[in-house]
């Protein structure tokens, strides 16, 4: 190595120019609405060194664990830095106290083996939801008892599981003592990218920047360095060499008149006067990598304990590494890098020889991952490529997190055609293919495991093979599905291949792909057909093939699952008899139970409420809603499958005419953490509210943030219709008909196919254009065509014929269509229409009977253009209405103020916070998201002029704010 300055090796314990990141650090631990921080800067810009001296400011009973991303993150076990944080928790806590806040048998016991140990069962097999809900149990039932920091260390390196875990635990935290820290290099953040972008717009993560010293800031730094002042021109030059990055300004105080060419000799400048013996550490650090374990250091460098204890001791005195609970790691990861390169190739390639021997003899202290993560590295560094595959190939075989399992596998492609790999690994490359693509599947590599299943087809020969080749088809077509192209022929080459095989639970899952592709593709009676024949297939299982290859999940499961999912999508086919969908839902809902299945278990709820929603049975619906609600809260599926539950809760309201209910639906939703089609969703119900109350204006302005939400997709294709049928609503009640009508031409512009598609959607489009003048024919024709299957369908219908004939007695039967499906706005639509005809026909006690009832409607739900047209009709008929004040029920009346400046749903939760519920207590009963409970805590809070969820409850009771 290099060695061209003289140095001292002092190190300033003194931060500067970081007084207002530290005050930020410290702003959000206080404020309860933060969740987390993200602080973004250059290699050496002082992350670490912050959030250290952040930390060591902190009370010390705050729990501040930290986790480091490994530099090679991608290639090492997943959940790396959280493991290493949960791991020192262990350490120091104990395990019992630990293993006491997790389930008798937790997930978290493959990350920590101990805790499986302390109760003497075998971790459970588990899927990523649970693991990730174990993370977010833990973290709680601490935050519950003091504050917990949790540090999370160059992010840059980050894995896929490591960002999914943070990106749950931000939307899921509910305690709010609890603060998560990460740091990262915005320059290198890859994949890292589209997450921070996804926090940055979240009102509970704070971004922290550190910015470089100023050339005042740098000479202080040079003061506290040298322990004297420094001359002013040794204070610029430093400070423009420098940049202001403080690793830099600590390189180059070692010698402010000599100042090295470049990054590399500045940074090996740390190293200058070490002993030999240190630096043969240092260098053997370098290529063990952080974190550096001791016994692995004193097998490498291979120095009497004595010599390597004093080297470290040097190496630690002058800070180039920092002692940890397991070993060491650099203090700065650039001077790893810059040791590292430094060394001869030669040197590498047989230091990292010789550590895979030594792994070999140190086998049993590592988890399987870990061990043949490392192995592969160390041998694929080396030059020994035939170690390296096998390793990947076992690294793969030992993780069970599929993002993790990608960079293994991919490894193993690579290297297949330089190797004879299908001797060295007794596989074939289309079953490594195979699995390499069913790992994209799982992890969202959509464009990647499309590709490989193309390769592995074309290895495969399916005469040869035909369930292997089924399976590639059927994974090509849920790969295909998740682009929005649908599954193409694969799923019924799939099926051909299996014809001739006995029954197996592949075949049953193939068929239960075919059924749900054939539901939403408008083929309810194929869909039927093919659930049937996989219950048919299932209800022989004991007999069953499973198949080789194919059971990363347990046949049990396996079994459960697709009956589940077939009694499903028998509901879902048999839409168009609710009696019969009803049932066939409860089946999937008690064999999901059963099966502890609770991804199909809110599926279900999803598809249930949004046939109950479809067939008017809207009471039901909410029930449906409010337990897949409850399911997805105990499941932690809450952001995944919350907002299309949201969307039918508000749906059913809506059409109910509890708008304040469905108004705070939405308000409670957190709409910048939604998909965009769920925001669309939402505001469609609030635009409809708005129009109905007369408010018209506002609804123009939600119209058109759904249009910009929907823009051109083909997936967003139903509401479009819906946003047509908004936008012909707000032309005909400003009586502008040809803007209506252009409306209705734009929707047939495209032909009917896709308007019949979607019968529920389209059946408000077809009423509406019977009152619009030289409407479409084609529109006006489907009212002949399209299906009445359901009661919603059946009063549109209604109301179509009315709009045609003009006759009281049919709009007398569109008002009973209306009134038994319990939807008061169109029942006062109705009714009005009604009583206008009853007066043409000269029936002046049926029109003011009509007339009276629509009022007392419209009076209910603050229906202010009903109750201005009628009105009118009872002004220039001449008829006595009895009609209530206006605004009985008002648009907001859920979230007017009370007391202290509380809303309805504000006083909600205060009543539960004088329960003593928790976070996420209060948000399982009142169905929101932990999150939205915490806002509405904090806003609580602020409003009382409370300190603690402790006042606030005491000044509700002496105010009488709550019962």
């Amino acid at each position: 190595m290099r060695n061209d300055c003289r140095v001292s090796g002092v190190v300033s314990g003194v931060l500067v120019g970081r007084a207002a990141e530290v005050a930020e650090l410290a702003d959000a631990f206080r404020d309860e609405q933060v969740a987390a921080v993200l602080i973004g800067g250059e290699a050496g810009i002082g992350k670490s060194r912050l959030v250290a001296e952040f930390s060591g400011r902190l009370d010390p009973s705050v729990l501040t664990p930290v986790g480091r991303c490994l530099e090679f993150g991608s290639t090492a076990v997943p959940f790396a830095p959280f493991v290493a944080a949960l791991s020192s928790l262990v350490r120091r806590l104990g395990v019992d106290e630990v293993a006491a806040l997790l389930p008798p048998q937790p997930a978290l016991a493959r990350w920590l083996p101990q805790l499986a140990v302390r109760s003497g069962l075998p971790a459970v097999e588990s899927d990523r939801t649970q693991l990730f809900g174990e993370v977010l149990m833990l973290l709680e039932q601490l935050g519950a008892r003091r504050p917990v920091v949790l540090v999370l260390e160059d992010l840059h390196w980050a894995d896929q599981g490591t960002r999914e875990l943070l990106a749950f635990l931000v939307a899921n935290l509910a305690q709010r003592r609890i603060l998560l820290i990460g740091t990262y290099r915005p320059a290198e953040s890859g994949p890292l990218r589209d997450l921070v972008a996804q926090l940055r717009r979240d009102p509970a993560v704070r971004m922290v920047a550190p910015q470089p010293l100023t050339r005042h800031e740098v000479g202080r730094q040079l003061a506290a360095l040298l322990n004297s002042e420094p001359a002013p021109e040794a204070i610029t030059r430093v400070f423009e060499r420098s940049g202001g990055n403080p690793l830099f300004v600590e390189a180059l105080s070692r010698s402010t008149e000599y100042l090295p060419a470049d990054l590399t000799d500045l940074l090996l400048s740390f190293l200058s006067g070490l002993g030999d013996a240190s630096r043969v550490v240092v260098a053997a650090a370098a290529v063990i990598g952080s974190p550096v374990r001791h016994d692995m250091l004193a097998a490498l460098s291979g120095l009497p304990a004595a010599s390597l204890l004093a080297a470290l001791r040097e190496l630690t005195d002058r800070e180039l590494l920092h002692a940890t609970d397991t070993g060491y790691e650099f203090r700065h990861v650039l001077i790893r890098q810059t040791v590292y390169e430094d060394l001869l190739p030669a040197e590498r390639s047989r230091m990292h020889a010789a550590l895979v021997e030594i792994l070999r003899t140190h086998r049993a202290a590592l988890p399987p991952p870990v061990y043949y993560a490392e192995l592969a590295h160390h041998a694929e560094a080396s030059g020994d490529l035939r170690r390296a595959l096998i390793a990947f190939w076992k690294t793969a075989a030992a993780l069970d997190d599929a993002a993790a399992q990608l960079y293994p596998l991919q490894r193993v492609v690579d290297l297949w055609d330089r190797l004879p790999a299908a001797e060295l690994l007794d596989t074939t490359r289309s079953a490594v293919l195979e699995q390499f693509a069913a790992a994209c599947d799982r992890s969202g590599e959509v464009v990647r495991g499309i590709t490989a299943v193309d390769d592995a087809l074309a290895a495969v020969d399916p005469a040869l093979d035909p369930s292997r080749a089924a399976r590639l088809y059927r994974l090509r077509a849920a790969l295909r599905s998740r682009t929005g192209a649908g599954p193409g022929a694969d799923v019924d080459r799939a099926l051909e291949l299996l014809a001739a095989q006995p029954p197996t639970v592949l075949r049953a899952e193939v068929l239960a792909d075919r059924a749900v592709h054939r539901v939403f593709a408008g083929d309810p009676a194929g869909a039927a057909e093919d659930a049937t024949a996989v219950l048919r297939t299932l209800e022989s299982h004991a007999e069953l093939d499973f198949g080789p290859g194919d059971r990363p999940i347990p046949d049990s499961v396996r079994i459960a699952r697709s009956t589940a999912r077939a009694h499903a999508y028998r509901g879902l086919a048999s839409a168009d008899d609710i009696d019969t969908a009803i049932a066939c839902f409860e089946q999937a809902r008690r064999a999901a139970e059963l099966s502890s299945d609770t991804r199909t278990a809110v599926d279900v709820a999803v598809w249930e409420s949004a046939v109950l929603v479809g067939a008017g049975r809207y009471e039901a619906a909410i029930g449906v809603v409010q337990r897949g609600l409850r399911a997805a809260q105990a499941a932690f599926r809450f952001e995944e499958s919350g907002p299309i539950l949201f969307v039918k809760w508000t749906q059913a309201l809506t059409a109910l005419g509890r708008w304040p209910e469905a108004l705070g639906v939405v308000d409670d939703v957190q709409l910048s953490q939604l998909p965009p089609l769920s925001v669309a969703a939402l505001r469609l119900s609030h635009a409809r509210i708005a129009l109905a109350q007369g408010d018209s204006q506002r609804a123009l302005t939600l119209a058109e943030q759904v249009a910009a939400l929907l823009g051109d997709g083909v997936w967003a294709r139903q509401y479009r219709i819906q946003l047509h049928v908004l936008h012909t609503a707000l032309a005909v009640q400003r009586e502008d008909m040809a803007a209506a009508r252009a409306v209705l031409d734009r929707s047939v512009a495209d032909g009917t196919d896709v308007l019949t598609a979607y019968p529920h959607e389209t059946w408000p489009l077809v009423a509406l254009s019977a009152r619009v003048p030289q409407a479409p024919g084609e529109l006006r024709a489907l009212a002949d065509s399209m299906p009445r299957t359901s009661p919603v369908h059946l009063a549109h219908s209604a109301v179509f014929r009315a709009h045609t004939t003009g006759s009281a007695p049919d709009w007398s039967t569109a008002a009973d269509a209306w009134a038994a499906l319990r939807q008061p706005y169109e029942h006062a639509q109705a009714l009005l229409a009604a009583a206008d005809s009853a007066v043409t026909a000269g029936d002046r006690a049926s029109a003011t009977a009509a007339l009276r009832l629509a009022v007392s409607r419209a009076a209910d739900l603050g229906a202010v253009h009903i109750l201005d047209a009628a009105r009118q009709l009872a002004r220039r008929s001449r008829l006595t209405v009895d009609d209530s004040p206006v605004g009985a029920a008002s648009t907001n009346a859920d979230s007017a103020p009370r007391g202290f400046g509380l809303t309805a749903r504000e006083l909600d939760v205060l009543r539960l916070i004088a329960e003593g519920m928790s976070n996420r207590s209060i948000a399982t009963e009142l169905f929101i998201s932990p999150n939205t409970a915490g806002v509405h805590v904090s806003r609580i809070l602020t409003k009382l002029g409370a300190s603690s969820r402790t006042e606030a409850a005491a000044i509700a009771h002496r105010h009488n704010l709550i019962s």
